[in-house]
C-alpha cells in the first residue's frame, strides 16, 4: 500500500506536482485534499473512496452508513474531487480502490 503525500499549491514557488498512476486498491490519499483525477482509457472506470467516520454512533459500512463514495469517471475525463477529512481514519488516511485497468486511471493529488 502507497500512502500519497499531498503536493502543496501556493501561489509563488510551488514545485511540481506529481502525477500518480491508479492502482486497484492499494493507495491511501490523505484526508482533506483535493485529487484531480484523469481517466486516459477507452471505458469508464469506478472510483471508491473508502469512508472511515461514524454518523449519530453508526459504525460505517451499517445499514444507514455508507462504507464508501463512488465516483463514477467517463473515458477521457478529468474530475476534480475533495476528500473530506471526515473520511480519514486514524492516521488521516482514506483507501482509493480503482476497478477494471486502474492504471488507466492517473491522478494529481493537491494540498488545500
Amino acid at each position: 500500500m502507497t500512502d500519497y503525500a499531498a503536493d502543496l499549491v501556493t501561489e509563488a514557488g510551488t514545485p511540481a506536482a506529481n502525477l500518480r498512476t491508479g492502482t486497484a486498491s492499494a493507495d491511501t490519499l490523505p484526508a482533506g485534499a483535493t485529487v484531480l483525477f484523469n481517466n486516459t482509457g477507452a471505458g469508464s472506470h469506478n472510483l471508491d473512496l473508502t469512508i472511515n467516520f461514524q454518523w449519530h454512533g453508526l459504525s460505517p459500512g451499517s445499514a444507514a452508513t455508507p462504507s464508501k463514495r463512488r465516483i463514477a469517471i467517463a473515458a477521457g475525463a478529468w474530475i476534480p474531487v475533495l476528500i473530506p477529512n471526515e473520511y480519514g481514519d486514524a492516521n488521516g488516511r482514506v483507501a482509493l480502490a480503482i476497478d477494471a485497468t486502474a492504471t488507466e486511471v492517473k491522478y494529481l493529488i493537491l494540498a488545500t
